[in-house]
């Protein structure tokens, strides 16, 4: 990472990582169409527990991406003790972290949480058959997105893709049987999910010890306390971050309640399809992760800043076929799940204007990835706050006004415009800071 070509290097670390997102992301769509057959409250059940599982993902993570940081950080500069003590530190962090979920396996702990939402008798047993594989399913994905890191770390995602791949096959496959063939309803997607992720797990951990590299410790010790130090430093803000996301949700489908079910409807269809194309971009940052901070041991100021040219214009390769598609196609691809009327007309006006929202994400996702390589994650917290809390929540109230449900739609892209212009901006900010610091120490020299 600190001699190769750039642009190859980059495409060979994201193509991967973005399909690993993908396939990270399909666990929960495959569990939707098969639950959802099962009725409207299997359905309804599955909703209520998957905060859990997004409250769990955003721990592990927040420690994943600070243990990645701080282990390519160290790579860079040739110290892989400190990156050996980092991955053996990490997964205790992640399961402590977690460890107050675990408890929900027991329907003592998990029912009276579900019961502030919903009192319907068999909703809350469902929720609780769910959420008992669910939670158990913890630990694996904290293990495997641990995993994952330390090949970022050492320039793999083709191994983390392979993985992810092999857990979702099987997700596919044993969802109908569990379900359906053995009976088990609703707790056979989440038994499924969590045979996924612990075939997931495993691939990984001895795909990680046939190539002698770093492993994630299983056991505690004192020594770790000053890695998890470092870890939460630049991980923390990643975990806030992450759960800004349902907070401003909750309050943008709230708003939307008020022009209807139709527009309410309409737009968690048409958010679902985008996260299937957004996400995967997610993997390009994280791609970009180790590659500034190995550099950045290094001190390789120029590499950093081609790396971010070159992730620019890979994201843009695939950003902007996708909005040329959703532009004149948004309307056939809602049809596939045949909506009502009144739900196909609104989804493909949000799915549409949307699309004129990718043409900004890509500086958001290139600063998220340079910010944390540069150990400075305080960025991937101020930018969600900003387009989620600042800009997105009060545009769609003033757009809501002016327009109607439609303008709540518009107020989505303007977020990512707004979102982007300020991240270019800090992008500029970083890279300069980094060029006057390389030119200082090469006046003191």
């Amino acid at each position: 990472m600190g001699e190769g070509r750039v642009f190859p290097l980059l495409l060979r670390l994201g193509a991967p990582a973005m399909v690993s997102m993908f396939f990270e992301t399909l666990y929960g769509l495959v569990d939707t169409i098969f639950v959802a057959k099962l009725g409207t409250l299997p359905l309804a059940a599955m909703s209520l527990a998957i905060p859990l599982l997004f409250i769990a993902m955003s721990l592990c993570k927040g420690v994943a991406v600070g243990a990645l940081a701080t282990m390519s950080h160290a790579r860079g500069g040739g110290d892989h003790e400190q990156a050996l003590e980092i991955a053996k530190a990490a997964f205790p962090l992640a399961f402590f972290s977690i460890s107050f979920l675990l408890l929900l396996v027991f329907p003592v702990c998990s029912r009276p949480i579900f019961a502030l939402f919903d009192k319907h008798p068999v909703l809350l047993i469902d929720a609780g058959s769910y959420t008992r594989w669910l939670v158990l399913s913890f630990p694996f994905i904290g293990f495997t997105m641990l995993c994952e890191a330390i090949f970022f770390s050492y320039g793999d995602s083709k191994t983390p893709m392979q993985a992810m791949i092999a857990g979702n096959i099987l997700n596919i496959i044993l969802d109908p049987i569990l379900i359906f063939s053995c009976g088990l309803g609703v707790a056979g997607a989440s038994l499924a999910s969590l045979t996924g992720w612990m075939v997931s797990s495993v691939i990984m951990g001895r795909a990680l010890k046939r190539k002698k590299l770093d492993c994630p410790g299983w056991c505690f010790s004192r020594g770790h306390l000053s890695r998890w130090r470092q870890i939460a430093t630049l991980g923390a803000p990643v975990t806030l971050s992450m759960l800004i996301i349902p907070a401003a949700a909750a309050a943008f489908n709230y708003l939307l309640s008020s022009c209807g079910p139709a527009y309410v409807g309409a737009w968690n269809l048409s958010a679902r399809i985008e996260r299937m194309i957004v996400l995967p971009l997610y993997g390009l940052s994280n791609a970009l992760i180790p590659f500034i901070g190995f550099n950045l041991g290094l001190k390789r100021i120029d590499r950093i800043i081609e790396g971010c040219k070159t992730a620019l214009f890979l994201s843009y390769v695939f950003v902007i076929p996708a909005t040329i598609f959703f532009w004149f196609k948004a309307g056939e691809l809602i049809a596939l799940f045949k909506p009502a009327a009144a739900v196909l007309e609104h989804a493909a006006f949000a799915l549409k204007i949307a699309g004129l929202g990718f043409l900004c994400i890509p500086f958001e996702l290139i600063m998220l990835g340079l910010a944390q390589g540069l150990k400075r994650p305080k960025f991937a917290l101020q930018i969600n706050f900003l387009r989620l809390l600042i800009v997105k929540i009060p545009l769609a109230l003033l757009f809501l006004k002016l327009w109607g449900g439609n303008g709540i739609y518009i107020s989505h892209p303007v977020s990512f415009a707004v979102s982007g212009l300020v991240s270019f901006m800090i992008i500029r900010a970083l890279l300069t800071e980094q060029q006057q610091q390389q030119q200082q120490q090469g006046n003191a020299k």
